[in-house]
C-alpha cells in the first residue's frame, strides 16, 4: 500500500507518527525502488497547471475588486440621475484601470512561468543513505529533505530537526525560533 498523508494532517501529528504513516526512514531516506513506486502513485512534485483559466474569465475577474465595484455603482447612479457624461467618464476609467491591471497580472504570470523554467527549484535529499542533489520535482512523500541557509522550501515539509530557524513573513515581521534537537 502506498502511504498517503495530507499536509494538514501531518502538521497536527507528532513526528514519529508522521514517519510511521509515511513509512519513512529519517536517517537513510527512501530506497530508489520505493521512490519509483511512490512516484507512480503520487506523480511528480509539481503544480498541475493544465487547467488554465480562459483569458476572458481572468479579465472579468478583475471587476470583482471592491473599488471597481464601487466605481461601477457610481456609474449606475450617474445613469439613474441622468448624468450621462459622468457615467461615461467613470466607465471609461474603469475599463482603463481593469485593462491595465489585467495586462500587468498576465505579464507577471508569464514571467514567473518562464523564470520557473529557467531556474527549476533544487534540493538536497537523503536517499539510500546518501545526501543527493535533486530537482524539487523529483521528491515523493516520505523523502527526507535537508535545508540550508537561503534555500527555498521545495515542497510541503514536516520539520523534525531544527538548528536555528528564521521565518520571514510578507509584512516584515520576524519570528526567531532557535531549537536544538527535535521539533515535535
Amino acid at each position: 500500500m502506498v502511504p498517503v498523508l495530507t499536509s494538514r494532517k501531518a502538521c497536527e501529528l507528532p513526528v514519529n507518527e508522521v514517519v510511521c504513516i509515511l513509512q519513512a526512514d529519517l536517517q537513510s531516506g527512501l530506497t530508489q525502488e520505493e521512490v519509483t513506486r511512490r512516484r507512480v502513485y503520487h506523480g511528480w512534485n509539481e503544480f498541475d497547471i493544465s487547467e488554465d483559466e480562459p483569458l476572458w474569465k481572468k479579465y472579468i475577474s478583475q471587476f470583482k475588486d471592491p473599488l471597481i465595484l464601487l466605481l461601477l455603482a457610481s456609474a449606475v447612479i450617474s445613469v439613474i440621475m441622468h448624468q450621462f457624461d459622468d457615467a461615461i467618464s467613470i466607465t471609461v476609467a474603469i475599463i482603463i484601470v481593469v485593462t491595465v491591471a489585467f495586462v500587468q497580472e498576465y505579464r507577471s504570470e508569464k514571467s514567473l512561468e518562464e523564470l520557473g523554467k529557467l531556474v527549476p527549484p533544487e534540493c538536497h535529499c537523503i536517499r539510500d543513505g546518501h545526501l543527493e542533489h535533486l530537482l524539487a520535482r523529483e521528491l515523493v512523500p516520505g523523502d527526507t529533505v535537508c535545508l540550508s541557509v537561503g534555500e527555498r522550501v521545495p515542497a510541503d515539509l514536516r520539520l523534525f530537526e531544527v538548528r536555528a530557524l528564521l521565518v520571514l513573513q510578507d509584512s516584515d515581521v520576524q519570528f526567531n525560533l532557535i531549537c536544538d534537537g527535535s521539533a515535535g
